[in-house]
């Protein structure tokens, strides 16, 4: 019943994921299987019915494809390094490896359960650049030698403020990488004050707004692009109950 539900619903979505080939098309449905079984016993998401993952989740993940190809750098001898903070379920992070295999995608989860989940879909979907799990927690390891300031892109969904979110990736990017931030209108008119100042005191600037269509409840979403200028001064990150509390 599962296959066939998530079968269907891939089938009518069909139009609207046109962006997949037929090969990411299938590394898709695999993923999404193996998230929709994994989630009957640990909680990857709220909701596992396979419309409500295309629909809220995948969909969701897929609008920031055009914005990292305009941002990303241009072709080096490395792929370009993308991290993904609070990967959870895998969204965008997986979705955005599966979608683009030229780039190599980190994803940080602070939740073992869900880690090993992550490592699962890795080794089920078989990418010419293995995605990378981290368990641990951004605000740490953003102090942390082996990944401060060494990521071209960094994403994060349902993480928190923009306040909060900024200082969480802006310490894990080179300087010239951009941090893509999903928010709503509403969100940001309250709290882009405080992000400014933020930003300003590590380094870094909004670059541009992106607007996207609206989803099915006609939420007005945008993607808030952050540019890191200049390093961010030791201190940044801060530890959790100091960023959380400001």
């Amino acid at each position: 019943m599962i296959k066939e539900s998530l079968q269907e619903a891939l089938e009518s979505n069909r139009g609207v994921l046109s962006e997949l080939d037929t090969d990411k098309f299938e590394k898709l449905r695999l993923f999404l299987n193996s998230l929709i079984a994994y989630n009957e016993h640990t909680n990857l998401v709220a909701r596992a019915e396979a419309s409500t993952l295309i629909e809220r989740h995948v969909l969701d993940s897929l609008t920031l494809l055009p914005i990292i190809r305009r941002f990303m750098p241009e072709n080096g001898p490395e792929p370009a390094g993308l991290v993904d903070v609070g990967a959870g379920g895998g969204f965008p992070g997986v979705i955005l490896a599966l979608s683009l295999p030229e780039i190599k995608v980190s994803l940080v989860e602070a939740t073992a359960k869900k880690c090993r989940f992550l490592e699962q879909a890795s080794d089920l979907l078989k990418l010419d650049h293995p995605m990378s799990v981290i368990n641990g927690r951004a605000e740490e390891l953003g102090t942390l030698g082996d990944y401060r300031g060494t990521f071209d892109l960094a994403t994060a969904r349902a993480v928190g403020t923009t306040a909060l979110v900024s200082e969480l990736l802006v310490p894990l990017l080179k300087v010239g990488g951009y941090a893509l931030l999903q928010k709503t209108k509403s969100q940001l008119d309250q709290e882009m004050n405080e992000a400014e100042k933020r930003l300003k005191q590590m380094g870094a600037a909004v670059e541009e707004m992106v607007n996207i269509e609206p989803g099915n409840d006609e939420t007005e979403r945008v993607v808030l692009v952050l540019k890191k200028h200049k390093q961010t001064p030791e201190g940044y990150p801060r530890p959790w109950s100091r960023i959380k509390r400001d």
